[in-house]
């Protein structure tokens, strides 16, 4: 296998290089500084987190909020204390990254962009936003604050797993309260066609259920799709990418010239853009082997991330499409999960220190990393990572596949 820094690089041109080259598709001067501003920003976060991660994990360790890695058990790598919560330091790096993109979109881009070209000369003029995008904002992020909250109460408590499951039904009542968007939804033609549906239907209440389940489902298929070095990072990084591709190939085509259309995906690019750059800076230490856990802190603040990111920018069913594996390892695990088959503490394969190998157990678990080792065989955990993000990366190309072969057709 190569470097870690190798695939960790590999793994970094291979998302952000589609967003790059959207990015300067976009026509509206306005859009291109705003999201380019954004841009710069996030890339401070990526050294903020760099930066910050290990102050975190010093204090973890101090703490004793700390772990042994299972899939080296048996070798001197198995017995040293990792330390947990290390998604803190991505997580307040991404809020404070928010709020600095506030504080930029309060002032008119132009202006702005003026402003720093003369030295910091001169007054700053005011572009007042609409007071529903402000709400939805800072509804945002008081619901992502209030995961990263219950994520780091969960690694210190350890809440049962029957908990954790509605825990995202909490955080997401500020942006289930705040929302001001729409509630209907297009009617599949074929519907239409076979039982007589309207093309637009109105949900009202229904929709935001659905809100909620979307929420809850993210947060969660994040935190059980787990248990191997740089897997809850890297799913969550080719995920984030693949909405920015999404939001900036809608913003430099016909999407971007109608202004409604436009603000719901700039707002999700302001939500991608921190997420994937702090999740880079948290994979530098969590990449195998790795040097800190990113516990259900990161896990949840990241799915929480998506679901509003999603819904925000008004395409939940194409993130759906993203999150292919996460939706097959959620059903699949649905057995074990609902005590239907018995669901042990920590769902991992088995580590031979004779070889280096993790291998399915006797009566395997019943989820897409076990699955993965039966079919492919026994292999480094290394190898385990890189074929399950391999196998992210081509369900978000099929998720665009999709969406462009059903594109005038479904809808």
């Amino acid at each position: 296998m190569p470097s870690r820094e190798a695939q960790l690089f590999v793994l970094a041109i291979a998302g952000l290089s589609g967003p790059a080259y959207f990015l300067f598709q976009i026509q509206d001067q306005k859009t291109f500084r705003s999201i380019l501003f954004s841009a710069l920003v996030s890339i401070a976060g990526f050294a903020a987190t760099k930066w910050l991660l290990p102050v975190v994990a010093r204090k973890t360790l101090a703490r004793g909020i700390c772990g042994k890695d299972l899939n080296k058990k048996g070798t001197p790598a198995g017995e040293t204390p990792i330390p947990e919560s290390a998604g803190l330091a991505p997580a307040a790096v991404f809020l404070l990254c928010i709020i600095c993109f506030e504080l930029i979109h309060y002032y008119d881009i132009n202006s702005l962009v003026s402003w720093v070209s003369s030295g910091f000369r001169g007054q700053l003029q005011l572009e007042l936003l609409p007071d529903s995008w402000l709400v939805d904002y800072n509804a945002a992020l008081a619901s992502i604050g209030f995961m990263v909250f219950l994520g780091f109460a969960d690694d210190v408590l350890d809440i049962p797993w029957r908990v954790k499951l509605v825990l995202p039904l909490f955080a997401a009542l500020p942006l289930l309260v705040a929302y001001s968007g729409g509630t209907g939804v297009a009617v599949p033609k074929p519907l239409q066609a076979a039982i007589g549906l309207p093309s637009f239907l109105e949900l009202g209440l229904l929709y935001k259920a659905y809100m909620v389940l979307l929420a809850i489902f993210c947060t969660n298929s994040i935190n059980i799709l787990a248990g191997v070095n740089g897997l809850e990072a890297g799913q969550t990084f080719i995920v984030a990418c693949a909405m920015l591709l999404h939001n900036l190939m809608q913003l430099a085509g016909h999407a971007g010239s109608v202004p409604e259309v436009r603000d719901a995906h700039l707002f999700s690019v302001y939500l991608a853009l921190p997420l994937a750059a702090t999740t880079l800076g948290l994979l530098v230490f969590n990449w195998y082997p790795s040097a800190v856990f990113v516990g259900d802190t990161f896990t949840y603040f990241a799915g929480m991330t998506i679901a509003v990111a999603g819904i925000l920018g008004h395409f939940s069913e194409t993130l759906l499409l993203f999150l292919i594996p996460q939706v097959f390892n959620f059903l699949y695990s649905v057995p074990q999960l609902f005590g239907l088959v018995f669901c042990p503490r920590h769902r991992l394969p088995v580590f031979d220190p004779a070889t280096g190998l993790l291998r399915p157990k006797d009566a395997p678990d019943w989820n897409l990393v076990n699955l993965t080792l039966q079919l492919f065989g026994p292999c480094s955990e290394n190898a385990l990572c890189v074929r399950i993000l391999a196998m992210q990366g081509a369900c978000c190309a099929l998720g665009f596949g999709l969406r462009w072969a059903l594109a005038g057709i479904y809808k």
